[in-house]
């Protein structure tokens, strides 16, 4: 299992190849130890590859290809992408369903002129498109579709919204006008005889959940399934070039043991980072973990002054707009291991969404107990809402809150969890603004990936919708760009499709039992898995305290502050001025935590200077 760290771009088409922009390593995407030279490639008339960085190729006559590949020890299941390539110029047929683990790939035949490009289950290598006439534009990020010139810098208006309701820009969409951002699982192709780009959905997650033996066998199957799949995702590399990340949570505490017991005699190396506010360190958590399992630990605590700094590495990590300010812990543990000489951290991201650890799920059962109620019992609850509201309490917002989501059917009861702009739609976004978007907009992409669900009960239909999004959008997304920012390359054994599938056949109820997160997962980790302290713990997660830095005065609150209410900020014409000043008095004064909405509207402006100015 090698880590690949690379980018490229194919040019097709009558329109002259823009070389001396491509050939220039500053319009490229950077990285730590990101190599200084870019390899062009004449591949036939009209057809042009610029390759950087760890990529593997083959080429035999006109067929040819390019790509990543980090895959588990399984028998069948190639593990190296020059295995893919190489079954590629055989037989110039993909082999996409077979495939597991990370990948991503850009294949072509000269003589046919057909191009394909495929990404893994949850996109962790992403493919962005773009064709105009006859040019045809495939790269694996969106900086090197701007700099062949083929396209303005001009934001997509609809791209925006969405981010401004999930904190990222949700695949197909991308933040400039006229580029794609293939979806998780898809694969594209296009010329070979056939018009325009063609797309199709290779893989999909589904819950037949089928499985009907006892609870105890069930258990074991369970344990069974997650050691067996995180052994086969072990790096082949020294034990001294690879780690973990570990949070102290259950998914990387989990993994992190699997990992560690595997080989006698090997010590796995872990990585954590913590805060010095109360209530956001869990090193003591990890601690439990490494203490535990043997671990050789890596510790590192940020402050605000190294959260700050951070920010400007991760506006050169994301080529789009990304709000999720746990990424400043994550660069900074993939930071840590960098600085100690490896190369690949296994991460236990996807846990939550496969084993039903995500606390909306436990909170959308209540929602639905409400949802569900007789009649007078849901009128009382609007009647006290109603009662409550010109009041501007933390307290009285969280029982409008709570009654207003209780009335709502799913998915618009999960998406108002992630609906900023389009719950203030008149009083955040400019008139201007307004009308280049709908205010369903955001609401109708979750309603279609809702609605595509191949899922027994609305459990499953919500854990399909995070899987799409919240996993391949959001959580992939962060770990994979920051770390890489780092130098880092992840690997991710819960989000392994076998995994993926073998959890579909599980029932609802061994995901959330009553408001039990975790049920059957809890009982399987207990068979030697995980220790009781940690068994019991509350989920936290790398998370940050952005919104007690932006109560006080400091560097975040100050960045913050000179960013979005700055005349240039102000000119691009999205926002309500007043209205973005009226979130940072309530946000300073306790009515609400406008944290998260404050620092996406910090990276979206960060990343407009950085990209569209």
């Amino acid at each position: 299992m090698a880590a690949s760290l690379g980018e490229f771009i194919l040019v097709v088409g009558s329109v002259a190849a823009p070389g001396a922009a491509l050939d220039d390593p500053v319009r490229w995407p950077s990285w730590r130890g990101a190599p200084a030279g870019v390899q062009r490639s004449e591949l036939a008339p009209g057809m042009t590859l610029w390759t950087r960085g760890d990529i593997a190729r083959r080429t035999e006559g006109p067929v040819g290809g390019v790509g990543f590949m980090l895959a588990p020890q399984k028998a069948g299941v190639p593990r190296h992408a020059e295995q893919v390539i190489d079954a590629w110029v055989a037989t110039r047929e993909g082999q996409e369903a077979a495939l597991r683990g990370r990948f991503g790939f850009l294949l072509w035949d000269t003589q046919s002129r057909r191009v394909r490009a495929c990404t893994d289950a949850f996109r962790t290598h992403p493919v962005f498109y773009v064709q105009q006439g006859d040019t045809l534009v495939i790269a694996s990020d969106l900086r090197l579709v701007l700099a062949t010139g083929l396209v303005a810098r001009k934001p997509n208006a609809s791209a925006l919204y969405h981010y401004l309701n999930f904190s990222y820009v949700p695949a197909p969409f991308s933040a400039i006008e006229g580029v794609t951002k293939l979806a998780a699982g898809c694969l594209l192709e296009a010329g070979g005889g056939q018009p325009g780009v063609q797309v199709r959905r290779y893989w999909d997650a589904v819950y037949p959940a089928d499985n009907q033996r006892s609870e105890a066998e069930r258990v074991v199957g369970l344990r069974d399934a997650i050691v067996d799949t995180v052994q086969r995702y072990r790096p082949e590399l020294p034990p001294q070039q690879w780690g973990t990340f570990l949070s102290g949570g259950t998914d990387s505490s989990s993994i992190s043991g699997i990992l560690a017991r595997q080989v006698k005699g090997e010590q796995v190396g872990s990585f954590s980072i913590g805060f010095a506010e109360e209530g956001y360190d869990e090193l003591g958590f990890s601690q439990i973990a490494s203490s535990h399992y043997g671990l050789q630990p890596h510790e590192l605590r940020v402050g605000e002054a190294e959260a700050v700094a951070a920010i400007t590495q991760l506006v050169q990590a994301y080529d789009e707009p990304f709000g999720n300010s746990s990424a400043i812990p994550t660069y900074y543990c993939a930071d840590l291991a960098a600085n100690d000489g490896r190369s690949i951290l296994v991460a236990g991201d996807g846990g939550d969404e496969i084993y039903g650890g995500n606390e909306r799920y436990r909170k959308d059962q209540i929602f639905e107990w409400f949802h569900t109620a007789p009649a007078p019992l849901r009128a009382l609850g609007h009647g006290l809402a109603g009662a409550l509201k010109g009041s501007d309490s933390r307290f009285a917002n969280r029982i409008k809150n709570f009654v207003h989501r209780g009335a709502m059917p799913n998915p618009d009861r999960f998406y108002s969890d992630d609906s900023f702009a389009s719950d203030f739609f008149e009083e955040l976004l400019s008139p201007a603004f307004r009308q280049r978007v709908g205010r369903d907009e955001s609401l109708q992409v979750q309603r279609d990936i809702y609605g595509q669900a191949r899922a027994d009960c609305t459990l499953h239909r919500l854990m399909y919708l995070d899987l799409k999004m919240t996993i391949a959008d959001n959580d992939v997304t962060k770990v994979v760009r920051a770390a890489k920012q780092a130098g880092i390359y992840v690997a991710f054994p819960y989000l392994d499709q076998d995994l993926v599938d073998y959890t579909g056949h599980l029932p609802g109820s061994d995901k959330v039992h009553g408001l039990t997160k975790r049920y059957l997962f809890k009982k399987a980790a207990a068979l030697g898995l995980l220790p009781d302290e940690i068994l019991k713990k509350k989920k936290q997660g790398f998370g940050l305290p952005v919104s007690v830095w932006l109560r006080r005065k400091g560097p975040m609150h100050d960045l913050v502050a000179d960013t979005l209410l700055s005349e240039r900020a102000a000119d691009r014409g999205y926002f309500n001025r007043d209205y973005i000043q009226q979130l940072w008095r309530r946000h300073e004064r306790g009515a609400w935590d406008h944290a998260s909405e404050l620092y996406m509207l910090l990276m979206l402006e960060l990343w407009h200077r950085a990209y569209v100015d």
